[in-house]
């Protein structure tokens, strides 16, 4: 399927979307053109390896789900 079918198509589900779900397409859009920044890779390479010497160190993360818990 070329390129200019799937954007036409992508534009027609997005005009079905509710106003909040085309804002998370937005925002999704958003974080895969960041992803692919050399300097966001860099710092998230660093991040984990910092994280992966502070649990070695034994320091306590929180899980993600504790978070996402404390949001609702």
């Amino acid at each position: 399927m070329g390129s200019a079918i799937l954007k036409k198509r992508l534009i027609e589900d997005i005009e079905t979307l509710s106003e909040k779900n085309v804002r998370e397409v937005a925002d999704f859009i958003g974080y895969i053109k960041l992803r692919e920044d050399s300097w966001f890779l860099d710092y998230a390479d660093k991040r984990a390896a910092d994280a992966k010497e502070q649990k070695k160190a034994g320091k306590k993360f929180i899980r993600l789900e504790d978070l996402q818990k404390e949001r609702q």
